[in-house]
């Protein structure tokens, strides 16, 4: 079994090359049989597969490098035929955030516990409006702490004058809009 497994890459290999460099049936036997002695690639022990397909790099053939399904751990292995996942992709690399974040959204929204799993566009809407507000609740922070910086002001500070702030206020989006509003207009 383990042979044969060890069979299945250069094999495969020799018949993408053979279609790569249009090579018909005649000049394909022909070309094995110089290379190898022999008229079949089943015939062929692994050693001579492989010189086969050197033989047909030689000649001029391209081999593609496997494509790597997850370049990051997590990554759907429906990105490339989903074209809102590869938009939840983009707004996963603005926030720096690993494919586990989009999961536990879909897990808490949906009861999905993986991205890759969401069917309809609803739910891919509904996931890239949530990173979409995440983006958002985060320039926000950094535009205000830019502005208190300015200013010579820490966040520790906006807790102390403003009373009225929500809990968690650096994770409301309301809060963080009319903080940056007043604090961007007290430069102006």
């Amino acid at each position: 079994m383990a042979a044969r497994s060890n069979r299945k890459g250069p094999t495969a290999q020799i018949h993408i090359a053979r279609k790569q460099l249009g090579m018909d049936e005649d000049t394909y036997r022909a070309m094995l049989a110089n290379v190898t002695g022999k008229q079949s690639s089943k015939d062929c022990t692994v050693a001579e597969l492989h010189k086969v397909v050197t033989h047909l790099k030689q000649l001029g053939f391209k081999a593609k490098p496997r494509k790597r399904v997850a370049e990051h751990p997590g990554t759907p292995h429906n990105l490339d035929s989903r074209p809102m996942l590869q938009k939840v992709e983009a707004l996963l690399a603005e926030l720096t955030a690993p494919w586990s974040y989009a999961d536990a959204i879909a897990k808490r929204q949906f009861g999905i516990q993986r991205v890759a799993w969401l069917k309809t566009t609803e739910q891919y809407t509904a996931l890239i409006a949530a990173l979409d507000v995440e983006l958002e609740k985060r320039s926000l922070l950094a535009a205000l702490e830019r502005y208190l910086e300015e200013k010579g002001l820490t966040l520790e500070d906006v807790e102390k004058k403003v009373a009225s702030l929500p809990k968690n206020w650096r994770r409301n989006r309301a809060a963080l809009q009319r903080l940056v509003a007043a604090y961007s207009e007290a430069e102006a």
